[in-house]
């Protein structure tokens, strides 16, 4: 059995539903399961939002399959809880069989000496052998062949959507539309300003700039969780909507419309650069940044219309 730890955000959620498919196509002939029990204590972000979103009987494309309590023990030695009782529980079973479960364990925790090396790992996982993967698995190479796969497969409910955003998609399937993605919210608490950088005017303006040179009349949405910081650092772009009022539960549909947009500026943000794999249009340009983390930059993308700046 092979099961693939979910944690983080939607776009986290969706890179590692990405890893899900990825897994479930090498191995054919394995049990590939789910663990989302990090969500039953963890309060980040909306929760576990994939199969709120995306499973449902009209969008049979989408497929998950969970793994329950006894199966991600038997893969990772760990009981999902979070309570004293469990973590004692928990230190006992990797005193005494760490080694064993620690051979089942195939992680991503930021200091691989290289992207080949990892994926050579869950490329040749034995027939019929346990294994416990956890970890982000942002590498295009899990899901640069399966892209419109996925992109079936992450067909939000038009029903569900707001009349005010579905006002604002007729006005972007009607121009040539630029989404811009700024983040800075969560960016600039303590809790991870020393993880991800705040990215700069300099990069915006140069990522205007060249849509500017290659797109005849585009308009830009604005999207951010800080408006009042964008109405004032773009307001040198005339021809622009900052949109506001997607957020909490609804923050989502943010990611749609953007996904909408022919072109798309994105920021260091997984929720953004799924909203560019997502957009559709054959003559897409995506910019995304070449910084990203405070310690390391951006993985560089071969994908088509991808620009890093």
């Amino acid at each position: 059995m092979i099961v693939l730890r979910f944690t983080g955000g939607l776009g986290n959620q969706m890179f590692q539903y990405a890893l899900y498919r990825y897994l479930k196509k090498r191995y054919p002939g394995e049990t590939v399961k789910a663990d989302v029990f990090w969500y039953s204590w963890n309060t980040a972000h909306q929760g576990f939002e994939l199969l709120k979103l995306f499973k449902r009987k009209n969008n049979p494309a989408f497929e998950l399959e969970e793994a329950g309590l006894g199966e991600v023990f038997r893969v990772s030695g760990k009981l999902p809880q979070k309570n004293e009782a469990i973590r004692y529980f928990n230190r006992l079973v990797r005193l005494f069989a760490g080694r064993h479960f620690e051979e089942k364990h195939i992680y991503e925790d930021g200091h691989e000496h290289s992207h080949e090396e990892l994926k050579r790992r869950i490329d040749n996982i034995p027939s019929g052998r346990d294994a416990y993967i956890t970890g982000y698995f942002l590498d295009e190479a899990y899901y640069r062949d399966n892209l419109e796969e996925l992109r079936s497969c992450f067909t939000f409910d038009m029903e569900k959507i707001s009349a005010e955003n579905k006002a604002l998609l007729t006005q972007i399937d009607s121009c040539e539309a630029v989404s811009i993605h700024v983040r800075r919210g969560d960016y600039l608490s303590k809790t991870y300003s020393d993880t991800f950088k705040v990215l700069s005017e300099t990069y915006y303006k140069k990522a205007v700039e060249y849509i500017r040179e290659r797109v005849t009349a585009p308009r830009f949405f604005i999207f951010s969780d800080d408006t009042d910081y964008v109405k004032e650092a773009f307001d040198y772009l005339e021809n622009k909507v900052v949109v506001t009022g997607n957020t909490g539960v609804n923050s989502y549909q943010d990611m749609l419309l953007m996904s909408r947009c022919k072109y798309n500026i994105t920021a260091n943000s997984t929720f953004s650069e799924w909203a560019g794999l997502l957009n559709s249009f054959k003559k897409a340009i995506i910019i995304y940044p070449r910084e990203y983390l405070s310690d390391k930059d951006s993985e560089i993308k071969t994908i088509d219309g991808w620009v890093r700046l």
